[in-house]
């Protein structure tokens, strides 16, 4: 059986450290193929029934805020990651269905691999929030590495 080459490798994150948990095992992946890590994150934006609202009470400029901080994040993790060594860029993108966009991004980008957390929850769980790393691995054509951090793993928003 052939030995599987990556050349690319994207990396999901949400925003929390247990997301940010799959970067150093992308990475040590990436330094053995010679691939590039591409750090995506989905922004979204306000719900529309809320924008009005939101507006009035002067919180856009705060959902604006956010989306510049990650960013800035993304950015950050990008360097640390070139200075180890790995060749790393990032995407941010703006929409609501988050499923789609990154199914669609790992496509267009011609992905060889995902590497991804999953919070693991199953049952009543998983039927009410919806399993993203699910969706995931159902619809691309790339293999899907899910990792389950262990419970030292950070796992708030940041």
């Amino acid at each position: 059986m052939p030995k599987a080459t990556y050349r690319k490798i994207v990396v999901p994150l949400d925003g929390s450290g247990w997301s940010e948990y799959a970067i150093p095992h992308a990475a040590a992946i990436a330094r053995a193929h010679d691939a590039e890590v591409i750090l995506l994150h989905i922004c979204r934006p306000p719900a529309q029934d809320y924008v009005d609202a939101l507006a009035l009470a002067g919180q856009i400029e705060g959902a604006e805020q956010v989306s510049s901080q990650m960013a800035q994040k993304l950015t950050s993790l990008c360097h640390e990651l070139r200075s180890q060594g790995v060749k790393a860029h990032a995407q941010l993108i703006h929409g609501t269905a988050v499923v789609d966009l990154l199914c669609d991004f790992i496509e267009s980008e011609k992905a060889d691999l995902v590497v991804m957390t999953t919070r693991g929850h199953t049952g009543l769980a998983r039927a009410l929030f919806g399993s993203t790393a699910r969706a995931v691995l159902e619809r691309v054509n790339v293999p899907v590495s899910l990792l389950q951090p262990s419970a030292e793993a950070p796992a708030q928003k940041e």
